[in-house]
């Protein structure tokens, strides 16, 4: 009698006891999505190696990938990235202190150039990349250092609706100030993933932008398409801490309305750009 008695209680309560374990599991699952950090991570270079882009086009999750405007294979890679639902920018060649032995990205923003030829270069690069919802800066130590280019820059930016990441190639960039003054969604780079491609401190690296997404709530690394890097990504994207959570630049800016792209006839115009033998960093 007493057992009896005893499974009668328990099938009486039972229903009760399921709808608290779920209820509780609910918030447990709420709060954890609440308070995962976000991390972005940014592919710059892209646009010279469809054998790498493909390998980047196939990464897990919702990666960002900066397209340089004038790399031969930029709008086959560009086109195949956003039916993979990966975000695009426009890396934004720009002029740097020193160029290096492989001279200037074709079509990169140069500090004494006319107002009038800084418009058309920018927006031929951008009719290059229609895909793009924001802008970064390749290199660029030089031109983000000084306030009227950024302005100008800015300007362009703010007439189409899109948003702006400061890859932060120098302590004295201006780039992000500007945009803010502006009233550019605006982001910064926080961690450079690869600037030493060994593997070893790649690892370094990702670790010390998991600490800062974690103190901060988000962490925007700018990686490149190197076969370290690739390799990387492609092992460590598929086991995240469960307190991390891959994002797009998007994610942490205003809603997408307020960034809606808007031509002008710049942007049909298609001006030449120079050309130069340069080679990105993820030939």
């Amino acid at each position: 009698m007493r057992l009896t008695s005893a499974v009668r209680v328990f099938r009486r309560r039972l229903p009760q006891a399921l709808v608290f374990i779920s209820l509780n599991l609910c918030l447990l699952f709420t709060a954890s999505a609440a308070t995962a950090a976000q991390l972005v991570i940014v592919v710059d270079d892209v646009g010279y190696s469809l054998e790498r882009a493909r390998r980047l086009v196939d990464l897990p999750g919702r990666l960002t990938l900066g397209m340089l405007p004038f790399a031969p294979y930029t709008p086959q890679i560009a086109r195949a990235a956003t039916r993979q639902h990966k975000e695009i920018i426009l890396h934004q060649p720009m002029e740097p202190i020193a160029a290096g032995s492989n001279g200037l990205e074709r079509g990169t923003l140069m500090l004494g150039m006319s107002g009038e030829r800084f418009d058309s270069q920018f927006a031929a690069a951008l009719a290059n990349v229609p895909q793009a919802v924001g802008v970064n800066n390749h290199t660029g130590s030089l031109l983000t250092a000084h306030r009227e280019p950024m302005n100008r820059l800015m300007d362009n930016i703010h007439r189409r609706g899109l948003f702006f990441l400061d890859s932060r190639t120098t302590h004295l960039t201006v780039a992000e100030t500007t945009a803010r003054e502006w009233h550019i969604p605006t982001l910064r780079r926080d961690v450079f993933l690869d600037h030493d491609p060994s593997m070893a401190a790649i690892e370094k690296s990702f670790a010390r932008a998991l600490s800062i997404a974690r103190r901060q709530g988000h962490a925007v690394v700018i990686a490149h398409p190197y076969r370290s890097t690739l390799s990387f990504l492609e092992r460590k994207l598929d086991t995240l801490p469960a307190d991390i959570e891959l994002a797009s630049l998007s994610d942490l800016l205003p809603p997408a309305k307020s960034r809606i792209r808007r031509f002008d006839q710049t942007d049909l115009a298609l001006l030449g750009s120079p050309v130069s033998p340069s080679i990105s960093l993820g030939r």
